[in-house]
């Protein structure tokens, strides 16, 4: 009898998955849009005073972007605005990291969902990729709207990303953007500020991205030589 061959679509599960992810998030966005939620349309307009209620609320719209629609950006630029460049960097990274963990902890709970649509080999080299870009992959995608969330999701369902690792990765990742953020809010509030400070984060990103992959290729050349040289070498 024979062996019947995968699907398209079972070779392509993660794919999919990651493409389905994206989809969901941009429709949530246009319904946030139609239906203009006060506190995701305006999150600044409820983040002007500097109390714990307000720095906690803050923190929940961050991690609570990774299933609903909100604007990180508005919500860290008021925090700046409201708490100061410092505090208010503290309280973006917090949730920025939280939302990372959040996106993480989903995909763990998707484990048997992957396991149905995913064959082993392709977890398998997923895995493979996972553990070695996908430090990286969080990192650098945490700046953009929609992939850092899909990119986290996928990573909780690989067993090769351990959730220290993970949030190790979300808080170097959300570094940069909080800072600047924070900082546009806490020192110049304006439309093209944040639209500039927007731009220079996912410069950054691509930069470190790219670095990365440069750092990977020198590394990777330089074992491909090492073993080279060792196997041509003739003992004594």
């Amino acid at each position: 009898m024979a062996e019947s061959r995968p699907t398209w679509a079972s070779r392509h599960g993660y794919l999919l998955m990651g493409l389905a992810l994206v989809t969901l998030f941009m429709v949530m966005f246009v319904v946030a849009e139609q239906l203009r939620v006060p506190l995701m349309a305006e999150p600044g307009a409820y983040l002007e005073r500097a109390t714990w209620p307000v720095a906690a609320v803050g923190v929940a719209l961050l991690v609570a972007d990774v299933v609903l629609p909100v604007p990180a950006s508005g919500v860290m630029i008021a925090q700046g605005a409201a708490f100061g460049f410092l505090f208010g960097s503290l309280l973006s990274l917090v949730g920025g990291t939280g939302a990372t963990l959040a996106a993480y902890y989903l995909g763990r709970r998707s484990r048997r969902l992957v396991n149905r649509l995913v064959p082993v080999e392709q977890q398998l080299r997923g895995a493979e990729l996972l553990e070695r870009h996908g430090m990286w992959a969080i990192v650098v995608t945490r700046p953009v709207p929609m992939l850092a969330e899909t990119v986290a999701i996928l990573a909780g369902t690989s067993t090769t990303m351990p959730w220290w690792k993970v949030a190790a990765a979300g808080a170097l990742g959300n570094m940069v953007p909080a800072a600047a953020y924070a900082a546009v809010g806490a020192y110049a509030a304006t439309f093209v500020n944040a639209l500039v400070v927007f731009a220079g984060v996912l410069a950054v990103a691509l930069l470190t991205w790219l670095l990365q992959q440069l750092s990977g290729r020198r590394r990777a050349v330089g074992r491909a030589s090492a073993a080279k040289a060792s196997s041509t070498a003739s003992p004594g």
